[in-house]
């Protein structure tokens, strides 16, 4: 950027003059090119159905070649070594190494296309009355360029609903033209007198602004979203990030088309795909490039090879209830920037669940908690490498510590991880954690924000002991090893992932809804069956108290109270020994570094080459980009 800034600056100061190719002129360039692209790929497409069963993976990585080239060629320009190894491997890394190839082959067979694009724009010029001058051919074989892509993001759209080309063209049949562009917002050609006048342009960034780009625009445009140093953030960044994504699924379903242009048909299948998805979708990097349909295909394949379980395809609920409602927001606050934009009755999408809010989750029972607590994790592991195999070896860290502090005080997932060792205090002997949005932390909301003392059984285990080995070894934080590089994933969130899913697959009597959070259930509910006074057990677990009398007039309990609560919780551990503290290695306390690249594996098996990267030398040959 710094070797550039005198053209920059040079380029500031220029008027420009005016450009020789009219409007409507590139429109028709435009048009054309599209008409071009979309008759190519119908045929190809047809082609593939002729002869191969894996046809719509053969167009579909077709049109992602295309996808990926045009669009390089409309933001950089054509380079002089278009098509060599260097030019795509620096410009094309979402595509696979299949993809890749065919492209520098589909070069290697055409070693003078950049000529022959400036060829075709010039016989554009001349179809145009346009006199053929250096930059006349540069911004015609552009608007071709755009043309094409243009073909090729709408041919990805007809892949997941085939009529939408000719449903658009119904709809519009008044509208001039043969052909609806309902790609790219075109200008569209001259029309007879007697046409109805043209809807009022939409004003740039609303008028192509995708739905993660109006995503973003909106958190940055909202100072309660995001906060400052005086004032609190209405949402977290978990939050932020949840909305963010919602965003990115409309995207991947609807296509980056303008979000204005949104309407309940896109949202139908949106949904639909929330069906047929995965739950564990996007939790791999292969998944960032893949479409929506491109990720249900794969999910529904490895079903059928046994390599799936039917029961892990389709959101809850809850998910999908979460990503409509932020969409929701996001199009209400759209349509106050835009005029036009369609009225979307979201309630239709949104689930709503009628089971009694005490059922949604079920709590552990004591013996269940037994179970848990034999695991090898508290009675001894093999080794630091494999603790959930049966040894001598135990280790004090989040591994030890997060799930008996969760059943002995009913404290959140994340409060818990989260925990600095600043958080932690006496009082008249009682030993305590504050939970607080301080020191880094967040909490749901000001309820939660409280003292929650260690129950004798945390005692008895040694966790002050292993406060103050942390504190002589240096560190802040009561589970150091949940942090990341990045900073980007919460405590909670690490500790789920390398915690918890291999705990849940050792213990048969884990049931879908269960997780950490049926901890908070379980010691509510045995507390209620103890008659604990019910302000006490809101206070303990951070829940907020409806009415005056027992909210607003109604102060915190007392520590020593909730002392004698948190006791009366069932212990499930009194059968495991204390021993003296051992932390992990100093190396292994240390935040988790982010991860580069693709996760191990993601490219191993032949379903996922064949889902991502389904073009192959036979079809680069017979089917190769067209020019």
């Amino acid at each position: 950027m710094t070797a550039k800034s005198e053209t920059l600056k040079m380029t500031l100061g220029q008027d420009g003059g005016a450009a020789s190719l009219t409007t409507t002129q590139k429109a028709g360039i435009f048009r054309r090119a599209m008409e071009e692209m979309r008759d190519h790929l119908e045929l190809v497409h047809v082609g593939f159905q002729r002869t191969d069963p894996n046809a719509t993976f053969l167009i579909e990585g077709l049109v992602g070649i295309y996808e990926a080239m045009l669009r390089d060629f409309v933001v950089h320009g054509v380079p002089t070594n278009v098509g060599s190894r260097e030019h795509v491997e620096a410009r094309f890394p979402s595509l696979t190494d299949e993809q890749k190839e065919t492209l520098i082959d589909f070069f290697a067979d055409r070693p003078d296309w950049r000529d022959r694009s400036l060829d075709k724009a010039a016989c554009d010029l001349r179809a145009a009355g346009v006199c053929k001058t250096a930059d006349n051919l540069d911004i015609a074989r552009k608007v071709n360029l755009e043309g094409r892509l243009a073909a090729a993001l709408e041919y990805r759209r007809r892949l997941v609903d085939p009529a939408t080309m000719w449903t658009a063209m119904i709809d519009d049949r008044a509208a001039s033209g043969p052909m609806p562009f309902a790609a790219v917002a075109a200008v569209p050609a001259a029309v007879p007198a007697t046409a109805p006048p043209p809807e009022p342009q939409v004003a740039e960034p609303w008028a192509s602004m995708t739905p993660t780009q109006a995503a973003e625009r909106f958190i940055a445009d909202n100072p309660k979203i995001v906060g400052d140093a005086r004032r609190k953030a209405r949402w977290t960044a978990k939050t932020r990030t949840q909305f963010l994504s919602a965003a990115r699924l409309l995207e991947k379903s609807y296509g980056a088309r303008p979000i204005r242009l949104v309407v309940r048909k896109d949202v139908a299948r949106l949904n639909e795909h929330f069906s047929r998805l995965p739950v564990s979708h996007h939790k791999s990097r292969r998944h960032d490039a893949m479409s929506l349909e491109e990720i249900c295909r794969e999910a529904e394949a490895e079903i059928k090879t046994g390599a799936r379980d039917p029961e892990t395809i389709g959101l809850q609920s809850t998910s999908t209830n979460r990503h409509f409602l932020f969409l929701k927001e996001l199009m209400a606050w759209v349509g106050k920037q835009v005029d036009g934009v369609t009225t979307i009755d979201w309630s239709d999408f949104l689930y709503e669940d009628d089971r009694d809010a005490r059922e949604q989750r079920d709590a552990y029972t004591e013996e269940e908690g037994r179970q848990l607590f034999r695991l090898p994790i508290w009675t001894g592991s093999r080794s630091l490498g494999r603790r959930l195999e049966q040894g001598t070896e135990i280790w004090h860290d989040a591994g030890f510590w997060v799930l008996p502090i969760a059943w002995y005080t009913g404290c959140r997932r994340e409060e818990i991880c989260q925990l600095t060792l600043d958080d932690i205090g006496q009082e008249d002997g009682v030993w305590f954690f504050t939970i607080t949005d301080e020191n880094g932390g967040h909490v749901k909301n000001r309820a939660a924000v409280r003292l929650v003392p260690f129950a004798d059984e945390l005692m008895r285990l040694g966790l002050p002991d292993y406060v103050k080995a942390l504190r002589a070894a240096g560190e802040t934080m009561l589970f150091p090893e949940l942090r990341t590089a990045s900073g980007k994933r919460s405590y909670g969130d690490v500790y789920y992932k390398n915690w918890w899913t291999k705990i849940a697959r050792k213990l048969d009597f884990i049931e879908p809804g269960q997780a950490i959070h049926s901890f908070r259930h379980m010691v509510t509910t045995e507390l209620k069956y103890r008659e604990v006074f019910l302000e006490t057990r809101a206070d303990l677990v951070g829940h907020t108290m409806s009415g005056e009398t027992a909210g607003r007039y109604s102060k915190a309990a007392r520590l020593t109270r909730l002392k004698e609560a948190v006791d009366q919780i069932p212990k499930v551990t009194d059968r495991l020994r204390p021993l003296a503290m051992r932390l992990l290695p100093a190396a292994s306390r240390q935040p988790r570094p982010a991860r580069s690249g693709k996760a191990s594996g993601d490219e191993t098996s032949p379903l996922a080459r064949t889902a991502r990267a389904p073009i192959t030398g036979r079809v680069s040959r017979g089917a190769s980009p067209s020019r």
